[in-house]
C-alpha cells in the first residue's frame, strides 16, 4: 500500500493484480484485473491510495514457460511511477493484523483471510 497514487505501465507480458480497497463500516471492495494487451486487459493501471495490492503472474502464463522454445516469453516487466513521488515511509507492507482488521465483523471474512493470509509479510 502506498500513500500516493501509483501508475503501473506494462512494458512486457502479463500479470494479474488484485485490489483491495478498505470501506468504512462495510466490507472491503476487492478487485481482480489483469494488466496485459489482450481483450480485457489494461496496458496501464492506476492504484489510488490506501489500496491494498498484490500481483502475480497467471497460472496459465507459468505453464507456457515449461518449454524451452517459450520460456523467454513467460515474466512481465512493469514500470511504476508514484505521484508525487516514493519514500520509503509511505509505503506498508501488509501484515496479519492489517488483513483481520480488514475483515473484522464482516460475514464471510475468514474465508478472505485464509485467501490472502499466505501473500502478507510475518510479524
Amino acid at each position: 500500500m502506498n500513500k500516493s497514487f501509483t501508475y503501473h505501465v506494462l512494458h512486457q507480458g502479463r500479470a494479474e493484480y488484485t485490489l483491495i480497497t478498505p470501506v468504512p463500516d462495510g466490507p472491503p471492495k476487492v478487485e481482480v484485473k489483469v494488466i496485459g494487451i489482450g481483450h480485457g486487459e489494461h496496458r496501464q493501471l492506476l492504484v489510488g491510495t490506501g489500496v491494498w495490492k498484490k500481483s502475480r503472474i497467471l497460472p496459465e502464463d507459468i505453464a507456457l514457460g515449461k518449454s524451452d522454445q517459450d520460456k523467454d516469453r513467460i515474466g512481465c516487466l512493469i514500470t511504476e511511477v508514484v505521484v508525487p513521488g516514493f519514500h520509503w515511509e509511505d509505503h506498508k507492507f501488509m501484515k496479519k493484523h492489517d488483513l483481520e482488521d480488514l475483515y473484522k465483523g464482516v460475514k464471510g471474512g475468514e474465508k478472505f483471510i485464509a485467501e490472502f493470509e499466505k501473500f502478507v509479510k510475518k510479524g
